[in-house]
């Protein structure tokens, strides 16, 4: 073998394709942009720093201004504007660069219309649609340039579209996967907004629209119950035991003596103030299309610690009364709190399906009916998941969330019981389908 052929070979080739780039960067020349938007919508403003930030990454220089500078002009300065549809007056100079809207684009959807005199246009159907526009261009400019831009309409094909989130609040209200190190050392960044901000502003660019945050009982963490003030809870505290190998599957133990007990105080904090910092989530989350949902498995009264006489029992009048009561104040507390859940449940064994229903009804349903007593504007999504229970017991008890105007009642069940392991099939409630059908007929 001639090596010094072979390193000849491998040099020219390795000039060509730096020619070649150098070729390819030269065509793609810098130029300056301004971008236009709306300055009084948070979505409009995340979509604009998106924009700019993926122009400037190509050595381009970007001017932001406002909707209402933008001009018309044939000048060497590129413009990118972004606009709702139901800007009237921006749709009307739109048309008069000989460009055509898309009306047939859906709740959250956009079209990006590329135009005369270096006029690049992203309408959205609302501020959402707008956003997710704003995030397409930008990709695209980051990917390929923006001379590949063209002409596009997207609508979702998912309504709804977001994550399960396990979330470690404290270790006496803690969610399924608290037992462990990890856990532990994440509930510092539970109360920490920059993490929330970061992660929210993920989401919208993945295009999620929604958060489900999970736990076997918020409650004392989030809220105080002004007819049972001593449940809620000031401070964060950790465990610091020594954590086993295994715990139980059902969420049970994880109040055990030497979990609760053994602790430190992470953040020094009263419930006002952890009322005021979720409030500052949910609100920053509207502000990326990013909806937020509570949802519990039942029945668990941790960090209640007994007082009142609260226990994990359906037929005390006491713990159906405060977790009606609770519903309520979470969603008195948070105004930008789109919806609530609840499992029946892996604390609800001894329970026939009918008693599950009835507890559920009693307490979290009528919880939700209290909140539209004195909120009557407002709309909630109702999500029940069916675990173990049964969906004709679900759909006959909660008839009155189902038929009430401002709930969205969502009927959720696992497609799979499976934490590893996937499936085209649906294997895990089969008597569901066998019920429907049943009932139909």
């Amino acid at each position: 073998m001639n090596l010094f052929n072979h390193s000849k070979s491998f040099f020219r080739t390795a000039i060509v394709f730096f020619l070649l780039v150098l070729c390819l960067n030269l065509n793609s020349t810098a130029g300056v942009y301004e971008v236009f938007f709306d300055k009084t919508n948070p979505q409009s403003v995340f979509a604009s720093q998106e924009i700019a930030k993926a122009l400037q990454s190509k050595g381009n220089e970007v001017e932001i201004l406002s909707l209402t500078d933008f001009r018309q002009s044939k000048s060497a300065v590129s413009s990118i504007v972004l606009a709702t549809l139901d800007n009237k007056p921006m749709m009307g100079k739109m048309r008069k660069s000989g460009l055509s809207l898309d009306l047939s684009i859906k709740e959250e959807g956009f079209c990006i219309r590329k135009g005369r005199n270096s006029e690049i246009w992203v309408v959205g159907k609302d501020a959402a649609g707008l956003m997710y526009g704003g995030f397409e261009l930008a990709e695209i400019i980051s990917a390929s340039g923006i001379e590949s831009v063209t002409n596009l309409s997207q609508s979702p094909y998912m309504a709804m579209r977001g994550v399960k989130f396990n979330i470690p609040l404290d270790v006496r209200t803690p969610t399924y996967t608290d037992a462990s190190d990890a856990a532990q050392k994440n509930m510092p960044e539970m109360w920490n907004f920059g993490f929330c901000k970061e992660y929210i502003d993920s989401l919208a660019k993945f295009r999620y629209n929604y958060v489900s945050l999970w736990s076997l009982h918020p409650f004392p963490s989030m809220v105080r119950v002004p007819e049972y003030p001593e449940v809620a809870l000031n401070d964060v505290h950790r465990s610091t035991t020594d954590w086993k190998e295994n715990y139980n599957l059902n969420g049970w133990g994880l109040d055990a003596p030497e979990i609760v007990s053994n602790y430190e105080v992470i953040k020094k904090i009263t419930i006002d103030e952890k009322m005021e910092f979720w409030r500052k989530v949910m609100r920053y989350g509207k502000e990326r299309n990013v909806d937020f949902y509570v949802v519990t498995w039942n029945i668990f009264t941790n960090g209640t610690f007994g007082k009142y006489g609260i226990t994990d029992k359906l037929e005390n009048p006491v713990t159906r009364d405060y977790f009606r009561k609770s519903v309520r104040q979470m969603f008195l507390t948070y105004p930008d709190l789109a919806g609530i859940g609840l499992t029946t449940g892996e604390n609800m064994y001894q329970y026939s399906t009918q008693e599950k229903e009835d507890w559920a009804f009693e307490t979290y349903g009528q919880g939700v009916l209290d909140v539209l007593k004195e909120q009557p504007d407002r709309k909630i999504t109702f999500i029940h998941r069916q675990h173990q229970t049964g969906a004709l017991e679900i759909a006959r008890q909660f008839a009155p969330l189902v038929d009430h105007p401002n709930v969205n009642f969502i009927f959720s069940f696992k497609y799979v019981q499976a934490h590893v392991y996937s499936s085209t099939t649906q294997p895990f409630h089969q008597g569901f389908v066998d019920e429907i059908q049943k009932e139909k007929n």
